[in-house]
């Protein structure tokens, strides 16, 4: 049985240089851990906690991968737009998605841009439909 996290629980911790809420017990890299406010980081840790408990299983990486670009192949806007641009480069070898560069990152895709982090390998292993569906979504040739 997990526990569930109250705002007090977390604990600024230093991650890459930008302080960062940790929850000391947890050290799964998931929703709410690490996070950016500690009463955000509550609420999205205790709806994934109990939602392991109800049954609910965890996507693996490549289905976050999946929904990820499915997210950006259907939603409009420009922040949607850049990521599906970013996603195409990063298949190509052209472009990586890095912490380092959080900062510039918009709010939107921000949550996304940050799993793809650990994701390099999975987005050059993506099927040549769904790359042609990014450079298309992206404005790209």
């Amino acid at each position: 049985m997990h526990r569930l996290a109250k705002p007090t629980d977390y604990v600024l911790t230093d991650i890459l240089g930008r302080p960062t809420y940790t929850l000391p017990w947890e050290h799964r890299l998931c929703p709410g851990n690490p996070a950016d406010d500690p009463e955000e980081g509550a609420a999205l840790y205790n709806d994934f906690i109990q939602a392991q408990a109800n049954g609910q299983s965890v996507p693996t990486p490549q289905q976050q991968v999946a929904e990820l670009i499915d997210w950006t192949l259907a939603t409009p806007g420009e922040a949607a737009r850049q990521l599906a641009a970013d996603l195409a480069a990063a298949y190509l070898g052209r472009f990586r998605f890095r912490l380092e560069d959080l900062e510039y990152w918009d709010s939107e895709t921000k949550a996304f841009r940050a799993l793809l982090v650990f994701h390099d390998e999975d987005l050059r292993a993506l099927p040549a439909a769904r790359i042609m569906a990014l450079r298309n979504r992206s404005g790209q040739p």
